[in-house]
């Protein structure tokens, strides 16, 4: 078996974008609990705010591997918060 070679120096990926917005996505989480619109509009806030980085980074001839990250930072907040969306709106019918 061969071993893995070192990543170089100007190689590596930028992980910083979906940590940013995992971290923002908790925050709202918690900032605001339950509360379902609150919620939905900064999900809908971190996601256009990541488009609209992707597609600055991607005019301006950025660096591809940033606007994969932020690319990538869309799609998580969609999965995650849209998950989480979903589970609060199941769980609206069971409240008495």
């Amino acid at each position: 078996m061969s071993e893995l070679q070192p990543t170089p120096p100007g190689k590596k990926s930028p992980t910083w974008p979906i940590a940013v917005n995992l971290a923002l996505l908790l925050f709202g989480g918690l900032l605001f609990g339950g509360d379902f619109a609150a919620f939905s509009s900064t999900l809908t806030g971190l996601f256009v705010i990541n488009v609209v980085a992707a597609i600055i980074l991607a005019i301006s001839g950025g660096k591809m591997h940033y606007v994969l990250a932020f690319v990538l930072a869309c799609l998580v907040i969609l999965l995650i918060g849209g998950g989480i969306c979903a589970l609060m709106l199941s769980n609206m019918g069971s409240m008495h």
